[in-house]
């Protein structure tokens, strides 16, 4: 008995697996490059010792990401030179070889260096070519003049 019950469940799973669509293994690509940006439309607003900033930002990003972005960003100035912010930007170009635009958002600081950014960013949505397109990264540098862009993306099949 133990064994027919055996064979059946073993039976069972090698039909189901036989049975099951298959999964498409989703190609990771490296991503590398740059990320500079300006800013316009500068608010800034003081709280105690602090300085809360927020502007537009106008983004250029070259290498597997070829294009601009528009989108707004919040800083926050402390006192002991420590910067720490987040933003968000509409990129609209091309990703290796894929048109169209996508929402990409970041969060990071200068750690206490002015002049050096580090930041995490990660990709929330898409359309055009670039609406099954997922990844997320670190950028790290000198800041507005392009900080070096790196991660890991994929496309998920149409």
């Amino acid at each position: 008995m133990k064994r027919k019950i055996s064979t059946l469940i073993t039976s069972t799973v090698i039909l189901f697996s036989l049975l099951m669509p298959t999964v498409l293994a989703e190609e990771h690509i490296n991503v590398t490059g740059t990320w500079a940006w300006s800013a316009s439309d500068i608010s800034v607003r003081q709280a105690g010792d602090n300085l809360h900033i927020s502007a537009i930002e106008h983004d250029t990003f070259t290498g597997t990401f070829v294009g601009s972005g528009v989108g707004h960003f919040k800083m926050t100035w402390h006192p002991n030179g420590f910067y720490a912010g987040s933003g968000k930007t509409v990129f609209t170009g091309s990703v290796n070889g894929h048109s169209g635009s996508c929402v990409i958002m970041w969060v990071g600081n200068t750690k206490n260096d002015l002049g050096y950014w580090g930041f995490k960013w990660v990709i929330i949505s898409g359309t055009g070519g670039l609406a099954n397109l997922h990844g997320s990264g670190y950028c790290w540098g000198p800041g507005p003049s392009g900080v070096t862009m790196t991660g890991k993306i994929h496309f998920d099949p149409s």
